[in-house]
């Protein structure tokens, strides 16, 4: 896989990452101590830093949000917006492609059912994920006689931002039976963990199940010929000329056993259909992680990790390792660990790490293009002095 196409996201938490980081052969007990203090300085600025940001999103969305007592508007929805989509970008989201919508729209993963999302209800509907991982799934083969074990590609974690159109809208279409009620009103924030690719639009509020090209042809084929048997049995008797030597009781026969298989196809559709509203409440509990504001905070929760992980694992390597690491060997060095460690592949981003710590003033750069940092105990006089600083009155 080439770096540019591996996900930045880090899914390994940051107590483990500083856990197995602080264990490098090439540092010292008192060097550990002071990457421990260093980690606890970067924790609280970027702290600071990203409860500024959660509370400038919570007011911009204080007057769209469903769950605040009167009725939400969209009055600075794009502003929050922007500023939402800024807080992802930091924590490594990236907005799901139309490309990924529609292999979910024609493919299916677990339930063999098609979903017909009704996108034009919704005024906004945008899309993000997390990491990808793999799952394990038992489904049933050769008409439930046997199980099998499938591999299904899964999103980490989905966020998913929608906003209903209003009543008027629904009625001067004549679809009221689809209207949700006040209850929609809003911009709706929710947070789904492992999410399968191509059964996405089982998350969404607004579907209607479908049966399959596959299940409408088991229906209508059966059907199909049984009209033809009865039109070649007893068609010549519309124009006065004499039917077949088969029996009626035969005839009649064939017509009943064709009405219970088609019965059967349908009724087998509905169970399944069935079933599968019964996993869509089990996902809404087992996977839906938060709503609308409680989303905010693991967003910028999530995004404060990333950022400290990735400066962690930047100045520790550089402070570490004996070589004069330039950009390329430093991303190389930092992505080779993760793998060997917590056997994750992950694009670092390590143009972002850099600024970072030069923004911190603890990078220094070198004419031959090479990067080293500050000593530990220096790095902590200007973390200290950083953290002195930030409020001057």
């Amino acid at each position: 896989m080439r770096s540019d196409m591996k996900q930045h996201y880090i899914p390994i938490s940051r107590s483990r990452v500083k856990e197995e980081l602080f264990q490098l052969d090439q540092l010292t007990d008192e060097l550990r101590i002071d990457l421990g203090k260093i980690s606890q300085m970067l924790e609280v600025i970027w702290h600071h830093s990203s409860h500024a940001q959660l509370e400038k999103l919570k007011i911009l969305y204080e007057s769209m949000d469903p769950d605040q007592i009167g009725t939400p508007d969209s009055v600075g929805k794009e502003e929050f917006l922007r500023t939402l989509r800024k807080a992802l970008h930091n924590g490594n989201w990236k907005e799901i492609s139309e490309q990924e919508r529609k292999a979910a729209e024609n493919g299916e993963n677990i339930f063999p059912i098609s979903l017909d999302v009704r996108l034009d209800e919704l005024v906004t509907s945008n899309l993000f994920k997390l990491g990808e991982v793999s799952t394990r799934e038992t489904r049933s083969s050769w008409f439930g006689l046997k199980k099998e074990k499938i591999t299904i590609e899964a999103f980490d974690r989905v966020i998913q931002i929608l906003q209903y159109h209003d009543e008027d809208w629904f009625e001067d279409r004549k679809r009221m039976k689809h209207y949700p009620g006040e209850v929609a009103a809003g911009l709706h924030l929710r947070l789904f963990k492992t999410v399968p690719k191509l059964d996405l639009e089982t998350i969404f509020p607004n579907t209607s199940p479908e049966m399959r090209y596959l299940d409408k042809v088991k229906i209508i084929a059966p059907l199909v010929g049984g009209f033809f048997t009865l039109l070649v049995k007893f068609g010549p008797l519309l124009y006065g000329g004499n039917a077949g030597n088969t029996s009626t009781s035969i005839v009649s026969g064939i017509c009943v056993a064709l009405g219970t298989y088609i019965l059967k196809s349908y009724m087998t559709y509905q169970k399944t259909r069935d079933k599968y509203q019964t996993q869509i409440s089990r996902n809404l509990y087992f996977k839906g992680q938060a709503n609308n504001a409680a989303v905010l905070n693991m967003v910028i929760d999530m995004a404060e990790e990333q950022e400290v992980k990735e400066a962690l694992l930047a100045y520790t390597f550089l402070l570490a390792d004996q070589t004069n690491h330039n950009y390329d060997s430093l991303d190389q060095r930092i992505e080779q660990w993760l793998l060997d460690t917590f056997d994750v592949e992950v694009g670092f981003e390590i143009e972002d790490s850099i600024r970072k710590l030069a923004e911190m003033k603890l990078l220094v750069k070198k004419d031959d293009g090479s990067l080293s940092v500050l000593s530990a105990k220096e790095s902590l006089m200007i973390l200290d002095k950083y953290w002195d600083t930030i409020y001057t009155y």
